[in-house]
This record gives structure tokens, C-alpha cells and sequence, in this order.
């Protein structure tokens, strides 16, 4: 990782490149990794959090990065897992190992938005970075000295194939297991390893890292030559992947999981940028791809009857029966449907099961209906029994006989009851599966408008990396003019722009192909020095070495002039170097500059 070297003023590693945030990435999900790490994020006014004050307090025994801009927490991001990044302003400690990764409240995030907030977040920084103990594994004390983790490479065998993560390796003393949720994300392990395939690496707490034979996505950029018909494996509407890793923009109307043939029109980068990608429907020949791990097969195939998906009927779907098999008797109550939906979608599962609850709800209705009508039946049946002569005992008998008649009533109202306590039940449980619902499509729409803002950063870097490299205009004169009116918008303060205006200019011929053509000094200074004679800032610095142009010996001879283009001017690309470079320009009475040439110290040609 190219980071900025800590000095003992700055106890911290600077990131200041988008190859340093995937690196720092990827350093933090490597499962050896056995030392904690903090990621300090900026805003556009500097970090809240101190760094070099967090860097100070934990001491030699974590490492603290700084990621040095908001764009750069973008490339980080893109390459953490979800919920495990960090940016604006806010700082994330990483414990050993990727215990984190499943869980990240294992990584605790501090906040801070003010200098008050920055200091407390360091405390509590500091408080996580002691925490972490717990997490690493109990200590055994033993009268044997401590045996030293082997660090040696094994010889081991694909085994058994775990989806859809996982690989299982037989060792010649043990078991280990390879996590191809770290190795290739996303990626089904079948897809990169073969059972009874050979594999060599290190071992470390259970966990199988290979170190010999692993193509990498730059050995598959090299791979896909330029006119070559590669397969690709299609990941989403969007994009495809090339090989583990190399995912490339390109929209596909096939399901994700298909395999599709492209042909490459303008091979790009290892990191799936620069790509021109055409889908071939019936090529006449593919190429292989690259195995995952070399000896071994190609990690996919493109197949002509890959896109052939036979459509397994729903759970609605039900077989015809046939003619002659006669109805099934009547039944005085019908019973519960039940629906066998193995194999159908959560929906129809859904459906099947909210009809046989609101048939049982309806078979209970029914029943404590019959068992209400039975009772008030039992007592009115009760009443309208003579009752006898009164005898020793009567008042007693028809007292008791009162008594439970009104307890069999109150026995009908708690009936009642229980069905209105049941059918609130019911609301309460159709309210909870609505609200499951809202829940799940809202969630639906965050992972949306995660993916939507995804697209935009990456449309927004790639229009970034297109107006770095490449020229606004397609004539040199125009593109040389909008560089020098940038030079002079940067450099120029805003208050000082009315009383430096640029002059009225034009350029020579050659003049444009010269500027181009020139070797050992940089476009961007021809056009900074434009900028300086055309403001007049190039008259008083002198590093300049601005003077009128003679055309023969120094001290012999006169200046330049010519009666239309006015004075000849020489003024100093370099100093101090070898051949410095000169540019050669006329100076008109009414001010107007024209430049003329771009050479070496020694050319006085104009």
C-alpha cells in the first residue's frame, strides 16, 4: 500500500489515492491480519477526529489510517462490505481477523461533528480499542513453551464443495476451510474449484489462504485480447464479470447466473474500467476462460443452450384431472385446504397460508356458535321443567338451580368473550404481517436507492476520468485557449482579475504543433508561462529571463521586429537545466501577442 510514511510527527498513514483505499480494504478483510486498525475519514475542511492526537493515545500497537478526501471514502466504500465503511468525518476501528465482517457492531463507528465531539469520539476510540480483547481467544497458560503459529506452506485437496461460501480442504493431518466470501464475492465456490483439485497455501486457525497458482483479474485483462470472443458470467442487468474480480459494466437482457458471449472491441483495465464489450448471440468460436486456479478448468463456459431455463409450474397450477374419476362425496364441513407449495415462490406461500387461517378462523366461529345455541338450549330446557311441590329442601333446590343457570350465562358472555379477544387477535395478526410487508418494501427501496447512488458515483468518476485525460475541444487552438483561461481562473485571485485581464493573442503557425511535438517539458508549463506573458506577470519574475529576441551574436546585433507582428520576445520555459526550453512570441504596438515558436535554449528561429 502506497501510503504516506509516518514520521515521529505523524504516527498515522496517509491514503491519498483511490489504489490505496482498495488496498486498505483489502488489508482489513485479509483473516490473518492479527493487529487493530482505526480509519479516520475527512470532510472538506479537514478531519473532526485528530489523527495524530488518536495515533498519540493508542500507541505502537494499532495501526490509524487517514482516508485525506471525500472521494476517496467513495473507492473505500465501494470496496468494504456493507455497513462496515466509514466517511465524513466520522473514524471506525477493525478488530483482528473478519469476525467483524458478519457482524459489524464488532466495528464501532464514532461520530463527530465538532472539535468538542472530535476529543470525546478519541476516548471513546480508545475505550473500543481495549474492548477488543474479548474478542481474541482465550489464552492457556501452560508449563510448555508457546508453540508459534506455522507459517509453512501445505499440500492439500478440494475435498467437499460448501455453498455457498465455502470449501472444505483435506489436509494430510487435518481439515481446513477456504471462505470464498473474502476470496471472490459473490461468486459460487463451485464456479472456482473442482473437487479432487490440488491446492497450496498456509493454514492459520482452521483457515485454508492459498499462495501459488491463483490468477488474478490482471491476468484475465491480459487474457481478453483485443477481437477475442470471451464468456461472461452476467451478475446483474448491468454489469458481467470477465473473472473474480473483474467486473466490467455492460447491460445484458439475461437472467443473472447466465453465462454470455462477448467480444472484446477495446480491451480495458483490471479494475473494469475502459472496456468496449459487444454480445455475440451465435459465435462461431469462444475462448476459454482463465481457471481460477491454474491446472484447473475454466472457472465458466459459455454453452449455445445456456439460455434455454425450463419453467418449473407454480403452486397454482394445479393438474387437471381426469374425466372419469368421480366426484368425492359431500361433507357436512369441509376441511382446510392445504397447499403444497415446495418449490414455489414466497407469495404463493403466502397465500396458502392466509387461506387455511381464515378457514380455521371461520371453522371456530361456527363452532362457538353451535356450542353458544347448545347451552342457552341446555338452560331454557332447564326452566321449562316443572318444578315440584314445595317440600323440606325446596327454596334450597330452586335457589341452586338459579345459581346455575346465571353461572351458565356468565359462562356464555366469557364464549363471547374469548371470540371477541380472538377476532382482535386476528386484526393484530393481519396488522403485523402488513407492517412486515411496509418493512420489507422499504427495505427493498434502500437497497434501490443504495444501487442508484452506487451508479451515480461511478458515473460521476467515470466523467471525472474522461475529463482528466481527455481534450474538450477538437481544435488545438480552442483546446489551448480554454487551458490558458483555466490557468489564469486558478492562479488569478478573484479580486485581482479586473486589473489582470489576458491579452488579445493568437498563435503562429506551428506554433500549436510545436507545443505538442516537444519533448522534456510539460504542456501544463507552456500554458502557465502563456499565461504569465499574456497577463504580464512574466516582465517581473525572474525565472523568467523575459527579454527582446536579436537575431544574431549576443552584443552585436539588433532586435527582431517585423512591421505587422511588432517585437520579438524571448521568455524561459526552464532554468538551470540542460537545453532549457524557450518560447519565442511577437509583441504588437496595440499590445497583441502572438506566439510564434516552443524550442531549445540554443534555437533563436522565429
Amino acid at each position: 500500500m502506497r501510503t504516506a510514511m509516518p514520521d515521529i510527527f505523524n504516527p498515522y498513514n496517509t491514503i491519498t489515492t483511490p489504489r490505496d483505499a482498495r488496498e486498505l480494504a483489502a488489508m482489513l478483510l485479509h483473516p490473518e491480519r492479527e493487529r487493530p486498525a482505526v480509519v479516520v475519514s475527512t470532510t472538506k475542511n479537514g478531519p473532526v477526529i485528530n489523527p495524530k492526537a488518536l495515533a498519540d493515545r493508542l500507541g505502537n500497537d494499532v495501526d490509524v489510517y487517514l482516508i485525506n478526501s471525500a472521494s476517496l471514502a467513495y473507492d473505500f466504500s465501494d470496496a468494504m462490505p456493507l455497513e462496515t465503511s466509514v466517511y465524513g468525518g466520522a473514524a471506525r476501528c477493525y478488530p483482528p481477523g473478519t469476525a467483524w465482517v458478519k457482524n459489524p457492531f464488532k466495528s464501532m463507528l464514532r461520530l463527530a461533528y465538532t472539535e468538542e465531539e472530535g476529543q470525546a469520539a478519541i476516548v471513546r476510540i480508545v475505550d473500543d480499542v481495549a474492548a477488543m480483547e474479548s474478542l481474541v481467544p482465550l489464552k492457556v497458560t501452560s508449563t510448555s513453551p508457546r508453540k508459534q503459529p506455522s507459517t509453512a506452506t501445505v499440500d492439500g485437496i478440494v475435498s467437499v464443495i460448501l455453498e455457498p461460501d465455502g470449501v472444505l480442504i483435506k489436509l494430510e493431518d487435518g481439515i481446513a476451510r477456504i471462505d470464498t466470501s473474502v476470496l471472490a464475492p459473490g461468486i459460487s465456490p463451485d464456479r472456482l474449484f473442482s473437487p479432487s483439485q490440488k491446492v497450496t497455501g498456509t493454514v492459520r486457525d482452521g483457515l485454508f489462504t492459498i499462495t501459488e497458482g491463483l490468477n488474478t483479474p490482471a491476468d484475465a485483462a491480459d487474457h481478453a485480447a483485443r477481437g477475442t470472443i470471451q464468456p461472461a458470467l452476467v451478475l446483474s442487468s448491468k454489469t458481467i464479470a470477465l473473472f473474480p474480480g473483474l467486473t466490467v459494466r455492460h447491460a445484458s437482457e439475461a437472467k443473472p447466473g447466465t453465462v454470455i458471449a462477448v467480444r472484446v472491441e477495446i480491451p480495458g483495465r483490471a479494475d473494469g474500467k475502459a472496456w468496449k464489450l459487444i454480445t455475440v448471440t451465435d459465435p462461431d468460436e469462444v475462448t476459454d476462460a482463465l481457471p481460477f486456479l491454474a491446472g484447473g478448468e475454466p472457472w465458466i463456459r459459455w454453452d449455445t443452450d445456456a439460455s434455454t431455463v425450463e419453467v418449473a409450474p407454480t403452486v397454482n397450477e394445479a393438474p387437471a384431472e381426469p374425466d372419469d374419476v368421480a366426484p368425492a362425496p359431500a361433507a357436512t364441513h369441509q376441511e382446510a385446504p392445504v397447499t403444497d407449495f415446495t418449490g414455489g415462490d414466497a407469495f404463493a406461500a403466502l397465500d396458502a397460508v392466509r387461506a387455511r387461517l381464515e378457514h380455521l378462523s371461520a371453522e371456530n366461529e361456527r363452532l362457538s356458535s353451535d356450542l353458544e345455541d347448545l347451552l342457552v338450549e341446555s338452560v331454557d330446557e332447564e326452566a321449562a321443567i316443572p318444578v315440584p311441590s314445595p317440600a323440606l329442601g325446596g327454596a334450597e333446590v330452586g335457589r341452586l338451580r338459579a345459581q346455575v343457570a346465571l353461572m351458565t350465562r356468565e359462562r356464555v358472555d366469557m364464549l363471547k368473550d374469548h371470540r371477541r379477544a380472538m377476532a382482535d387477535a386476528d386484526d393484530l395478526a393481519a396488522e403485523n404481517a402488513r407492517m412486515a410487508h411496509t418493512i420489507e418494501r422499504l427495505r427493498d427501496d434502500v437497497r434501490k436507492e443504495r444501487a442508484r447512488a452506487d451508479r451515480a458515483r461511478q458515473m460521476s468518476r467515470d466523467i471525472d476520468d474522461v475529463a482528466d485525460t481527455a481534450p474538450l475541444f477538437n481544435d488545438p487552438a480552442e483546446q489551448f485557449r480554454h487551458e490558458v483561461y483555466l490557468e489564469w481562473a486558478t492562479r488569478i485571485p478573484a479580486g485581482a482579475k479586473a486589473e489582470t485581464p489576458l491579452a488579445e493573442y493568437g498563435f503562429a503557425d506551428g506554433f500549436l504543433t510545436a507545443a505538442e511535438e516537444i519533448q522534456g517539458v510539460d504542456r501544463s508549463k507552456i500554458v502557465a508561462v502563456a499565461m504569465e506573458v499574456l497577463t504580464g506577470l512574466a516582465d517581473s519574475l525572474p525565472g523568467r529571463d523575459m527579454h527582446r529576441l536579436r537575431g544574431g551574436l549576443p552584443g552585436t546585433s539588433s532586435c527582431v521586429e517585423d512591421p505587422e507582428l511588432g517585437t520579438a520576445w524571448r521568455v524561459a520555459l526552464q532554468v538551470k537545466t540542460a537545453s532549457a526550453r524557450r518560447m519565442h512570441f511577437w509583441r504588437g504596438t496595440d499590445g497583441k501577442i502572438v506566439f510564434a515558436t516552443v524550442g531549445l535554449h540554443d534555437d533563436m528561429s522565429i
